[in-house]
């Protein structure tokens, strides 16, 4: 029981639950799968934000990739995930299952090959229709996060993040070894405000990634926080003049307490190398 508490204060690690009598088989976003003894409505309970549409599926709104039409009359719809898992919807509760997927799901952009005529108005250029250009002020860009981790700590740092209510954005890579030679490459508005190295998984490639952050004086300003598993030698990342070093738990809840505090440090209290606007020299 003490499991399955813990394992729910982090619901954006999961995709999906499917019934099965009594018991429930929890499907993860990062692809592992769980069989755990409760049925699937003690998780509906306990689980406001996501959808029941079927009495075997209980889905994340935001692991959904498509909604789909019943073939013919008195069969069920189906939804497709993320992962290429297609779930059932029930025939009466194929409406209200749409309505909450519509206000809940990521909205597409805009067709671009759309008939003569049909064109939606935020699509065409002002002169298009007949509405006085202006030029818009300039806004700042949303700060931009490069994660290099994996698994579920890459779903727990956006869950942090999100948190924390701020126009970020967070990109993940497996692997920093091309990092440096990828944002030297990049505009200097394009640089992130902040690189978090995941050290617990794949030492060797964090360290070499760190090493060619810190010897290129375009790329050395850039904070580069590195997390370390408890244990681990420390002194060769400070050495190589990583920001902070973190000692970080595998257990979710501690390993989320820490890195909100740190997305919080950094993006919200630390003032961060100035972004040059539209026209300014980089």
């Amino acid at each position: 029981m003490q499991f399955i508490s813990q394992l729910l204060e982090h619901p954006a690690l999961f995709a999906y639950f499917a019934g099965a009598n009594n018991y429930t088989w929890l499907q993860f976003r990062n692809g592992e799968r769980r069989l755990l003894a409760k049925p699937i409505t003690y998780f509906e309970e306990r689980l406001p934000a996501f959808v029941r549409v079927h009495k075997t599926a209980l889905i994340n709104p935001a692991c959904v990739q498509s909604i789909h039409r019943p073939a013919r009359a008195k069969m069920p719809g189906t939804i497709r995930m993320h992962d290429g898992t297609e779930l059932p919807v029930a025939r009466r509760r194929w409406n209200d299952v749409v309505q909450l997927l519509e206000t809940s799901m990521p909205q597409p952009s805009p067709p671009t090959n759309n008939h003569p005529g049909t064109a939606p108005l935020a699509a065409l250029h002002p002169s298009d229709t007949g509405i006085p250009t202006q030029h818009a002020p300039y806004v700042a860009p949303p700060l931009l996060v490069i994660a290099v981790m994996q698994g579920d700590a890459l779903l727990l740092t956006r869950e942090c993040i999100d948190s924390l209510g701020l126009p970020c954005l967070l990109h993940r890579l497996d692997f920093g070894a091309e990092l440096a030679s990828s944002l030297l490459m990049s505009a200097l508005e394009e640089q992130p405000a902040l690189i978090i190295l995941d050290a617990r998984t794949n030492r060797t490639d964090r360290m070499l990634t760190l090493r060619a952050l810190k010897s290129h004086p375009r790329l050395r300003a850039i904070p580069v926080v590195w997390l370390a598993a408890p244990g681990d030698n420390t002194m060769q990342a400070y050495t190589l003049d990583a920001n902070s070093v973190v000692v970080v738990s595998q257990e979710p809840a501690a390993y989320t307490r820490i890195i909100e505090q740190l997305c919080r440090y950094w993006l919200t209290v630390v003032q961060l190398p100035p972004q040059p606007g539209p026209g300014k020299p980089a």
